[in-house]
């Protein structure tokens, strides 16, 4: 992980005037708490090194213990100031508002694209929280889930509370969405269009709920050393995390020696990064399954969108690894992956500016990296919802009004509407 120094690496290295008392800065501790919230995005909880946060100040690491203890200490305050400032964007906005649903979706996108050099912390690393701390993450996440959800039920009273929910869900993933990348836009554009699309999933009427899906065939499992290896690899990382996880517990699972990994992978890391080119391996070619099919943008999308979610929802631990243990590759591992990634979503968005002649591309990737994230949070749910249903709230985002129409909608007028029902 690489760490932008600061201007000097101690308390005493800087040149100071005879006569002239250096100051020391008056936010020095909101400074810490900045720089390691980034390092803890960017890298993972287990790959950050005080020192680090400490260079990125520009103080010494006795300096940063004076204010916090430990490492833990430090990453659970910042994952609790994050939490706080999302919790005060959602209390900012006046609770029963005509305009209630659109005003939190405005403020927790704005919140998203304001901490998105951080967003990684709070979304992935909170399972390192001890669980008081974790508890206060969560409190904020249900508060914001019930908050947009009784909101939403005003101006829809209609859904029912499975499709309230998962709605819901999505329009805060999309929200949510402008930390998963670094595309850019000004942040009141970004806000504009990211909130819009949240809020136009409202009008999406999902596929009654199925029941759950028949045990699956598992057939025959791979007889090549390798691919055992891999296979039992990424079940491991997804259910303990990478850094739990010993050349010999993947050993022992794909029934070999320690020795016989090491013929196959040098390295615990070199599996793990095998595992990510597996996944965008298998995105590459689903795009390109789509698009031999389609024959205009909008059939290239919908294709597009339909593998997708089927390969997300069939490939959930492969996926979940792929999104939670990327700080543990190497750098150059993560520079090649994430130049994929680009290339990957400037695929979706080309065809998105095709298919809506007035939507810039430059909009398109925010656009295309909402659905995605859409996706991705929705597969994790459990019970998952069906692919059908997942599908239906990320083409919307994807092709706008040019969405497979559904029958006018009247929302009711603000004296018309019902009281919300109460949250569980």
């Amino acid at each position: 992980m690489t760490v932008r120094a600061g201007t000097s690496t101690s308390d005493t290295s800087q040149t100071v005037a005879p006569g002239i008392r250096r100051r020391r800065p008056t936010d020095r501790r909101r400074l810490i708490i900045d720089a390691a919230a980034k390092a803890f995005s960017d890298g993972g909880y287990h790959a950050v090194r005080l020192d680090d946060i400490a260079d990125a100040v520009g103080i010494s690491a006795p300096a940063l213990y004076r204010h916090f203890p430990n490492k833990y200490a430090l990453f659970a305050e910042t994952t609790a100031v994050l939490a706080r400032s999302l919790r005060s964007a959602l209390d900012a906005v006046e609770p029963g508002g005509d305009d209630e649903l659109r005003e939190l979706l405005v403020a927790i996108t704005a919140a998203s694209f304001e901490n998105r050099r951080t967003g990684g912390l709070y979304r992935w690393e909170s399972r390192y929280l001890a669980p008081a701390d974790r508890d206060l993450v969560r409190d904020v996440v249900v508060h914001q889930h019930r908050r947009v959800r009784a909101a939403a039920r005003r101006l829809r009273p209609d859904l029912r509370d499975a499709d309230a929910n998962l709605t819901v869900a999505a329009m805060t993933s999309v929200a949510a969405s402008p930390t998963t990348h670094h595309s850019s836009l000004p942040a009141r554009e970004v806000t504009t269009l990211i909130s819009d699309a949240a809020f136009d999933l409202l009008d999406v009427d999902l596929p009654d709920p199925v029941g759950p899906p028949a045990p699956a065939a598992h057939g025959l499992a791979p007889a090549a050393k390798r691919e055992i290896i891999l296979t039992e690899a990424i079940n491991l990382f997804a259910a303990r995390g990478f850094r739990d996880v010993t050349i010999e517990d993947i050993a022992h699972a794909a029934g070999l020696p320690a020795s016989g990994v090491y013929r196959h992978f040098p390295s615990k890391v070199a599996i793990l990064e095998a595992a990510f080119w597996r996944a965008t391996d298998r995105v590459t070619a689903a795009i390109a399954e789509a698009l031999a099919d389609a024959s205009t943008p909008h059939e290239a999308l919908v294709g597009m969108m339909r593998r997708y979610v089927r390969l997300t929802c069939s490939s959930t631990d492969l996926i979940s690894v792929y999104e939670t243990e990327i700080g543990h590759a190497t750098p150059e591992a993560r520079d090649a992956l994430r130049h994929q990634q680009r290339i990957t979503v400037d695929e979706w968005a080309t065809w998105m500016s095709r298919e809506r002649a007035n939507l810039p591309i430059t909009h398109a990737r925010f656009l295309v990296h909402a659905a995605l994230n859409v996706v991705t949070d929705l597969s994790r749910l459990r019970p998952q919802p069906s692919p059908e249903r997942i599908e239906a709230l990320s083409a919307r985002i994807l092709l706008g009004g040019n969405a497979t129409p559904t029958a006018p909608r009247s929302r009711p007028s603000a004296s018309d509407r019902p009281a919300a029902p109460g949250s569980p």
